[in-house]
């Protein structure tokens, strides 16, 4: 998977005309090797150019942790008391390309940033975004099948945690358990937030003391990491009888989401999809009560490109990963979100996995 991935990744880096990609620690240098790091003071950084093997500049100490991830390419290391910078371009300028284009990881600290030119001055910069986002859009099987896993996981995980939900559980109590889930079908809890009643009605509040009370609404919007794909599920249900204003507004959603399911294929415009879930919530009068847009891709990270919200003209293509999220929340009541992660064909879309609902029942 990671040979396919390099591969595109150098013939959109000779479309973009450029002659290497910089990268430093965060999610575009793991997807680019492989390599799992994080951004401290001391220089670590992957040269991938675009007609050979990556090389990974990194201090001497780590080496062996990463040559036990590195898959292709080679390591060059710098000690503590020697400036990494220098080495990064001595290694540009053996290269080649040091006086040519170069596309700069766009999250990179301008302090780095004035380093890196000091050292190749005469180089021309631009964003590796055109690059990696554009690569990191269109999924590949291998990828789509860990997301699904990865969905799996995060939906069964949820249900279970409802399902043992009672009445005198704090929200943070409950937020153990679904993470305890996760962590023992993934290895890793990526994030789990779990509202009850009121607290419902606030979109992503995060979990507090408030215990369950007879027949309130639960919301736990959950997923876990699962081989550095994440999962994103949110389900609606309640801890006892649902109401009949609950059911109602819970049926909106899910027609709303339905809605979006239908028309996310390839061909379609991403605001297109907002708008369908949109309407529907709209036309049975409570348009003002969606309060945010319908979803975003889902990836390596959480919130990726493409997002689903009106503005976005970007074409849908097959392989696009995202998720279809509508909600309706009534402020001092409750509110119902019901998140599926789906993936784009090019007649119709996907479930990633189809996450049960109206488990209440």
């Amino acid at each position: 998977m990671l040979e396919e991935r390099q591969q595109r990744l150098k013939d959109l880096m000779k479309n973009n005309g450029s002659d290497c990609l910089l990268l430093f620690p965060g999610v575009d240098l793991f997807y680019s090797t492989g390599l799992e790091t994080h951004a401290s003071e001391r220089l670590t950084t992957a040269i991938i150019p675009a007609d050979t093997d990556p090389i990974i500049i990194c201090p001497s100490f780590e080496k062996t942790r990463l040559e036990r991830g590195l898959q292709t390419g080679t390591i060059r290391t710098w000690e503590e008391d020697e400036n990494p910078f220098e080495l990064l371009g001595k290694t540009l300028q053996e290269l080649g390309v040091n006086q040519k284009q170069i596309a700069l990881d766009n999250k990179l600290w301008f302090e780095w940033f004035l380093k890196v030119r000091e050292q190749i001055p005469k180089a021309t910069f631009v964003d590796a975004k055109a690059i990696v986002q554009a690569s990191r859009l269109i999924k590949s099987e291998g990828e789509i099948s860990l997301l699904r896993e990865a969905t799996k996981i995060a939906a069964t995980s949820i249900k279970d945690t409802i399902a043992e939900a009672e009445v005198g559980m704090t929200e943070l109590e409950i937020v153990k358990i679904v993470s305890d889930k996760l962590s023992k079908a993934s290895g890793t809890t990526a994030f789990a937030t779990v509202q009850s009643g009121p607290n419902t009605a606030i979109p992503h509040a995060g979990p507090s003391e408030r215990k369950i009370e007879k027949n309130d609404v639960l919301l736990i919007d959950a997923g876990p990491k699962y081989k550095g794909y994440l999962g994103d599920i949110t389900m609606t249900s309640v801890v006892g009888e649902p109401s009949e204003k609950f059911k109602k507004i819970y049926e909106i959603v899910y027609q709303a989401n339905r809605a979006a399911f239908a028309v996310a294929k390839e061909g379609t415009i991403a605001e297109d999809v907002d708008k369908a879930a949109r309407q529907v919530i709209t036309k049975e009068g409570f348009g003002k009560y969606f309060t945010h847009r319908l979803g975003h891709g889902i990836g390596i990270e959480v919130h990726e490109d493409p997002y689903m919200v009106s503005g976005n003209k970007l074409v849908l293509k097959e392989g696009m990963c995202h998720t279809i999220e509508p909600g309706i929340y009534i402020e001092g009541e409750f509110g119902v979100r019901i998140e599926d992660d789906v993936v784009v064909r090019k007649d119709n879309c996907e479930f990633l996995y189809e996450a049960p609902r109206r488990i209440w029942e």
